[in-house]
């Protein structure tokens, strides 16, 4: 689904008339105008459809979810209602209001569906309304700047309805920290520091599921959560480039999209299980989570902007800012890439994470999403993007997120890049019981070179066993496994996992030591007690 494919926006339309109370009728396939309906409710993969026909209107209720699974049917049966010309339209005053109230969750197919749908009544000249939008899906909306297709008036089931102010250019309430850390907490995070929020998924939220919620995706901030709103924000385009852009997010959600899984994990994870230890968050395992994400190519932007010969790198600067340590002034959080890594078909700009609106915490308005990189090049709050012919010195580019080793009399640095191969145990946790006989042991693995491989279990001092890989092979996100143990008598006994890309990278039994504890891709172990 692209979600650029939609070519024009409504006015904004300032109030929905009253319904009357003609009773609700059910509906199996919904009927054009002036059809009979039938007797029985419309239930497609977790959709309930319901009519309610009146002299001048028809509401459609909708219950449960829009996703990708349901939005094909979705979109036929809301079509059907519409007249199949426009001479039809004018022999009749009823119009079409789409009633969302019971509509637990739209991903960003389910969002194309409905405004396809809006689209289609729009050139056959019928009026289409969607209303009533729960507050998930309302946050979506209302970040993308849709708002002038999906109204904020309220319909109400029984037949009546009642209008609510339109606040077309609400800015988004701005995220302060103590509400960032309440939210962490009770989303069950590790917090490292409240301010600016630095905070890791636990491993057993890790389980069971190809991203994570949200609300417990890893958060990494240098400097305080910024302030914005979608009506004043936006994304500059300079440098060597033939036409300077200003992008507001409506102009970005216009445009073809992507959607693409991806995993992004913290150049620091792990960086708590180093000997000697080092400076920095001390991150456990949790710095790392799958989601996810709907944007604009990267690509996309810079052919629109035209670059220029000469290009080098293009440089990302995020509206957070503040001082790396206590002596320096302050500064933008920015990252480059070299302009041919910037090309690369997978780098997306997102507004979009998990089917809902980019989290503040995560980035909003919009976040630069680089497949297969330590996620530190994945910048958020992103409002300027610039093209430079040399090479870019920022603060976060030369002075952190580098390995240095000493090699003898020398000092080796190598700039953080790609995520080395990795795997984490899930399942069982570390230190606790478990019972005598089969024991499943699951995980995930994932690296930015290559898809993985394998992934190898051992047991205490055992061979090494091949574990199996749950589903495809993935390129950019991370590849579920899973081995079933046989554990034959009371025990306390190590488990490790180690992967293997088919670049043939391998886990190392320990990491070399680096002064700023990056990449830390050790085998894991992982101790439990049988009983």
């Amino acid at each position: 689904m692209i979600l650029g494919e939609v070519v024009s926006l409504p006015r904004v339309v300032k109030s929905l008339r009253r319904a009357s109370s003609s009773p609700v009728t059910s509906c199996t396939s919904l009927p054009r105008f002036g059809g009979n309906q039938a007797t029985q409710p419309l239930s497609a993969f977790g959709l309930h459809i319901q009519l309610e026909a009146t002299s001048n209107e028809t509401i459609v209720h909708c219950k449960g979810k829009i996703t990708a699974e349901n939005s094909g049917q979705f979109q036929r049966q809301i079509r059907d209602l519409i007249p199949e010309s426009r001479g039809e339209i004018a022999t009749t005053t009823r119009r079409i209001i789409v009633d969302l109230s019971n509509v637990t969750h739209v991903d960003s197919t389910g969002l194309g569906a409905l405004l396809r749908a809006w689209t289609a009544a729009q050139n056959k000249g019928c009026e289409l309304e969607i209303a009533n939008l729960n507050p998930r899906v309302e946050k979506l909306v209302e970040i993308t700047r849709l708002d002038t297709v999906f109204r904020r008036a309220r319909v109400v089931a029984a037949g009546t309805s009642a209008a609510a102010p339109l606040t077309d250019g609400e800015p988004l309430a701005a995220l302060e920290p103590e509400e960032a850390y309440r939210q962490a907490f009770e989303a069950g995070m590790v917090v490292h520091r409240a301010h600016p929020l630095n905070c890791e998924t636990s491993i057993p939220a890790l389980i069971g599921g190809a991203v994570v919620p949200n609300q417990r995706f890893y958060v990494r901030n240098h400097f305080p959560i910024p302030q914005l709103d979608a009506a004043s924000w936006r994304l500059n385009v300079v440098g060597l480039v033939e036409r300077p852009l200003s992008l507001s997010l409506r102009d970005l959600v216009k445009m073809p999209s992507q959607t693409q899984f991806v995993t992004l994990e913290c150049a620091g994870n792990g960086r708590s299980l180093l000997s000697p230890r080092v400076n920095g968050e001390q991150w456990n395992l949790g710095a790392v989570s799958t989601a996810e994400w709907t944007g604009v190519p990267l690509a996309e932007i810079l052919d629109r902007a035209k670059v220029k010969a000469g290009a080098s790198e293009v440089v990302f600067r995020g509206a957070d800012s503040g001082k790396p340590d206590t002596s320096s002034d302050p500064i933008h959080f920015e990252r480059s890439l070299s302009f041919e890594n910037a090309q690369a078909s997978e780098v997306l700009l997102a507004y979009a994470m998990n089917g809902e609106a980019l989290p503040i915490v995560h980035g909003y308005p919009l976040r630069v999403i680089v497949p297969g990189w330590y996620a530190v090049a994945s910048l958020k709050w992103l409002t300027e993007i610039e093209v430079i012919s040399g090479l870019f010195r920022g603060h976060y580019q030369t002075e952190a997120y580098f390995f240095e080793w000493r090699r003898g009399e020398q000092v080796v640095r190598e700039p953080v890049s790609l995520q080395r191969v990795r795997s984490l145990i899930t399942e069982p946790e570390l230190d606790s019981e478990v019972e005598q006989g089969e024991l499943p042991i699951r995980g995930v693995a994932w690296s930015g070179a290559a898809p993985i491989a394998r992934v190898e279990v051992r047991i205490g001092d055992g061979a090494w066993q091949n574990a199996r890989l749950v589903g495809e092979r993935k390129q950019l996100s991370w590849q579920g496994w899973e081995l079933i143990a046989r554990l034959e008598q009371p025990d306390s006994i190590v488990i490790s996992a180690r992967a293997t890309d088919m670049a043939g990278r391998t886990q190392p039994d320990s990491l070399e030591w680096n002064r700023l504890g990056y990449g830390n891709n050790a085998i894991q172990k992982l101790r439990v007690n049988v009983r």
